[in-house]
């Protein structure tokens, strides 16, 4: 995740501080009515009350649009409620030119195509996440869901060759994620290769996950 210097003043400016780092000059007050309306919107979130946490989150960034935790809150919005992901998205897409070369903000944005089954417009988005994480000075702890996500709308537009891939990268950082070798496996089957395939559902049915034996029940009776 990437971090944009803030200066506070009496007023809201920005100015060109070089070609990969921006300055946003924010006001006391309005960083601390932004945080103000961040804390009452995840209060209001964790009582399962998305539509008055939304309108003070969109409040929040308003006021302040540089402060991340309000990109967060509202990631975390949609995906308690997908309803709210299209107005989200704009806001998203002016979080990427906030937060320069930012991986988790991408990552959000591809999130939601994802969640709205825009599966090739989701694939750019994780695409330039994995990017600029390799540039981050500390891996977030999303960061294997960049790929695990990326897999998925590589499976949904059939090339699932490099769903593989990523799939691949995801179980070296999270190997007993049962559901992903499920998923692993389907992509080996599509591609005719049914020994990987039932490795992947065998170890996924090990580790604890009955849908492995649904698929290796299936693949023994062809």
């Amino acid at each position: 995740m990437k971090y944009i210097c803030i200066t506070f003043l009496l007023a809201l400016q920005l100015q060109a501080w070089s070609q990969k780092e921006k300055v946003y000059n924010i006001s006391i007050e309005a960083r601390n009515a932004a945080i103000e309306l961040v804390n009452k919107a995840t209060i209001k979130i964790n009582k399962g009350l998305v539509k008055e946490s939304f309108s003070l989150i969109t409040e929040a960034i308003k006021t302040d649009s540089t402060l991340h935790n309000s990109y967060d809150l509202l990631y975390r919005a949609c995906l308690t409620d997908a309803n709210y992901s299209n107005p989200a998205i704009q806001n998203f897409y002016i979080a990427e030119r906030i937060f320069d070369l930012d991986d988790e903000i991408c990552f959000y944005l591809a999130e939601l195509y994802r969640l709205r089954n825009e599966h090739k417009k989701a694939i750019p988005e994780y695409t330039k996440a994995i990017e600029y994480s390799k540039s981050s000075t500390e891996k977030s702890k999303l960061w294997a869901q960049y790929f695990s996500g990326r897999a998925f709308c590589y499976t949904k537009t059939n090339n699932f060759k490099a769903a593989i891939l990523d799939y691949d990268t995801y179980l070296k950082e999270k190997p007993m994620d049962a559901v992903i070798l499920i998923n692993r496996g389907v992509c080996y089957q599509k591609l005719g290769n049914m020994p990987m395939a039932i490795v992947d559902w065998k170890r996924s049915e090990q580790l604890g996950n009955p849908t492995g034996k649904v698929y290796l029940d299936r693949a023994t009776k062809k």
